[in-house]
């Protein structure tokens, strides 16, 4: 899973915010969005992400497994990633 060509992001503590230039739409999300983010940008593995996240956080590792997977799932239905 990758971010698509035709979206940007600012990321800062607070969380993410991903314009799509093709389309001027704009999703914003929470800091462990941002986290989610900035791993599928690096192009790491979704389960490497959710282990960090879950290690990083003490949450459980089904968890983060189950919203990142929402969080992905929603990133896919509006066009801003790919490849999963």
């Amino acid at each position: 899973m990758k971010p698509t060509e035709h979206v940007r992001s600012s990321i800062t503590d607070d969380g993410v915010v991903l314009l799509d230039i093709a389309s001027g739409r704009i999703f914003s999300a929470n800091a462990i969005g941002a986290r989610i983010w900035r791993g599928l940008e690096g192009g790491e593995a979704v389960d490497t992400i959710v282990d960090r996240i879950a290690a990083e956080t003490g949450a459980e590792r089904a968890v983060v497994d189950r919203d990142a997977g929402r969080f992905i799932e929603a990133l896919e239905a509006r066009g801003l990633v790919c490849g999963g």
